[in-house]
């Protein structure tokens, strides 16, 4: 392989007296003319490998096959309308559309589709007014986490000139005439770190300079700041949070300007989150203090005390993964060996009945507020086309709604969970996905997937573009693995996975692909990993330490220099979860698998395609470039080493069009180099 030239500095870092090299530390300025040129240059390398698999084109066109079908989300009732998400086959974002009963006449509410002419400007809903007359958006070019906050009158479906520039991380929390909302003074460039995250109260029509600040904290600059208005519009409550997990909860009276905050729930140890209680003067507080697998408690404003705390749902061996409050019900979600288990439950937390599952999978619950008598449940498995269920709370009654009519035949379809032994014996489960007949035959093309982190669980779902792989004649297996590190079991099986733990993540993933090779599934030259964000890590990191384990390997959008993750945008506040770089302890743990520190030379590592896009200000596009360029510095093999940057998209792609180039390109380069 001939790759572009890229230009080496002498850039040079003391940690702890170690020195530590970053010669592509320019690459970090994904806006200069001269990481610009070298970013197309390594497009065109690209595009002309992909061009090799014959079949990148109608893979494309396969995947446009599978999705060009009427979708439908569930619907919610707001006021007197239902609202709902449609895409009637291939739309680059979802159309809103409302009815005032569900079988009255639809009406159109809100075309995203419609704000660009690329399709890729994002709508995402922030917040509404109590009394539904306004829906807040955020409106942002190329799905980047930046953008704008815009006003939807939804009597007269049209945007007022009411904006706010420059918003980021933030919701709109309703009160009066306006609402709260959480604001960075400085203007993003896509790389500068969040800093100084305040709160601000906005009266619709005011311009943005005369909004009143309502809350800062300048002794703790790396601190997120989210504020929430009480359901009865009497109570300020702030979620404060030093990152992606633990917090601590403020509240005061929102009519008193004068009243100092209280503290409900200390920070920053635990996961704490209030739920408004169906009995005036009192909040439910889901958290997981004390109880790994989470419980629910009941809590009075005006004596929070600890010893005070009523146990409404007590923890239990297995997750509580989330509670509703409904109907004068409480719906329970837990989390049980990856799938979901619902319980009805009355206020005081007494049992009264199951809903039972449809299919095993993965449920969730639509609902608009507390007093509701209906709802919406969500359900999806590897296997089986998602489908909505309405529910009637008084009566306790399950009904079928919906269910996407697919352009695909799963009938076929395997789904097997096997439990497998990881390297310090714990036991970790993956789900294997498959067409019925498939042999243990050793030579199995095999997609392998993880994430393994932030607390955030890989839970069953139907993804209809697996088909596109599963779909092939040589059996190609597709494998998602629950590594530790996210919230499948709990806090603990969290808190195996971070920190100075996080080698346990990798160590599951690279024994998964062992069980996999051990039990005749298939061989190392056929084994593809993948994986996007702190999953481009697990790919990274991997690819680093295994390199004969895998013949491919696709990090997307992965954090890759552990030694500077923090300095860009909102990367401090995973700090919680990685360890702070600037401490040696955590220096020390996150150089040994830092994947941009352990490429080595001589080493011949799997076909790898690193993929990212250019308008991501989460994980900044740096991370990706200077991991590729210091892999074709060390290349010394015929298999490449790539960098794929996708143009207008972000951490995520920006539109459907955006979306599925990008899967056909990271499917055809699987295919290429495990020859499909």
């Amino acid at each position: 392989m001939k790759y572009p030239k890229t230009r080496k500095d002498t850039t040079e870092e003391d940690f702890f007296g170690i020195k530590v090299a970053d010669p592509y530390r320019w690459l970090e300025d994904d806006n200069s003319a001269d990481t610009i040129a070298w970013v197309k240059e390594q497009q065109l390398l690209t595009e002309a490998i992909l061009n090799e698999y014959p079949q990148r084109k109608s893979m494309l066109k396969r995947l446009q096959e599978l999705n060009d079908y009427p979708k439908q989300g569930c619907p919610i009732k707001r006021g007197d309308w239902y609202y709902y998400a449609r895409n009637d086959g291939l739309q680059n974002q979802w159309v809103t559309y409302r009815k005032k009963s569900m079988d009255g006449e639809e009406e159109l509410f809100f075309d995203p589709n419609t704000l660009s002419v690329d399709g890729t400007t994002t709508a995402h809903p922030v917040g509404r007014s109590k009394d539904h007359k306004y829906f807040a958006y955020q409106i942002s070019q190329s799905g980047s986490d930046a953008g704008e906050f815009w006003i939807m009158d939804t009597e007269t479906k049209t945007f007022l000139a009411d904006k706010l520039l420059n918003m980021r991380h933030s919701g709109a929390s309703w009160y009066k005439d306006g609402y709260f909302y959480s604001r960075y003074d400085a203007q993003q460039d896509y790389q500068q770190q969040d800093q100084n995250q305040k709160i601000y109260y906005h009266k619709l029509g005011d311009p943005q300079e005369q909004d009143k600040l309502i809350y800062e904290d300048s002794e703790h600059p790396l601190r997120f700041n989210h504020p929430a208005v009480s359901d009865d519009q009497k109570t300020l409550f702030i979620i404060v949070s030093q990152g992606t997990s633990g917090n601590s909860v403020l509240y005061k009276p929102i009519d008193d300007e004068n009243a100092p905050f209280k503290c409900l729930f200390e920070g920053f140890e635990f996961d704490g989150y209030h739920i408004d209680a169906y009995e005036e003067g009192y909040v439910y507080l889901f958290t997981n203090k004390n109880a790994k697998n989470f419980r629910l408690l009941k809590v009075s404003l005006t004596d929070p005390a600890e010893d005070k705390w009523v146990e409404i749902i007590p923890e239990r061996d297995y997750l509580l993964e989330s509670v509703h409050l409904v109907g004068g019900k409480i719906i329970a979600m837990f989390t049980k060996d990856v799938q979901t288990k619902i319980e009805v439950m009355d206020t005081d937390g007494n049992f009264l009945y199951p809903i039972e599952m449809p299919y095993q999978g993965t449920a969730a619950f639509m609902f608009s507020e507390k007093e509701d008598k209906e709802g919406y449940f969500y359900f999806s498995s590897y296997i089986r086309p998602d489908e909505s269920y309405h529910y009637d709370v008084p009566n306790n009654k399950l009904s079928f709604y919906h269910r996407d009519p697919i352009k695909a035949e799963v009938q076929d379809l395997v789904s097997e969970q096997i439990f497998f032994a990881s390297k310090d014996g714990t036991q970790v489960p993956m789900t294997l996905v498959y067409k019925q007949g498939m042999e243990k035959n050793g030579n199995n093309p095999v997609f392998l997937y993880g994430y393994g982190g932030f607390n955030i669980p890989l839970l069953p779902w139907f993804n209809i573009n697996r088909m596109a792989m599963l779909e092939k004649d040589n059996g190609i297996i597709s494998v998602v693995v629950n590594l530790r590190g996210g919230s499948e079991y709990g806090e603990k099986w969290h808190e195996a996975g971070m920190l100075l733990n996080k080698q346990n993540v990798f160590d599951d993933f690279i024994a998964a692909a062992e069980y996999l090779i051990a039990e005749g599934y298939t061989n190392p030259y056929k084994i593809a990993i993948n994986g996007g964000s702190n999953g481009g890590l697990l790919v990274g990191a991997c690819l680093t330490q295994r390199p004969d384990l895998f013949k491919v390997a696709i990090p997307s959008m992965g954090v890759l220099d552990m030694l500077r993750y923090h300095k860009f945008t909102c990367g401090w506040g995973w700090m919680v979860e990685y360890g702070n770089p600037e401490e040696e302890q955590h220096f020390q743990n996150l150089l040994k698998y830092s994947p941009l520190h352990n490429v080595k030379p001589g080493v011949k590592y799997p076909a790898t395609m690193v993929t990212t896009a250019d308008h991501d200000d989460r994980v900044i596009p740096g991370h990706s470039f200077k991991f590729a360029a210091t892999l074709q510095e060390h290349a010394d093999q015929d298999l490449p080493l790539l960098l794929y940057t996708q143009f207008q998209s972000a951490h995520g792609a920006s539109s459907m069009t955006k979306g599925l180039e990008l899967i056909a390109d990271i499917y055809s380069f699987v295919c290429l180099y495990l020859e499909i």
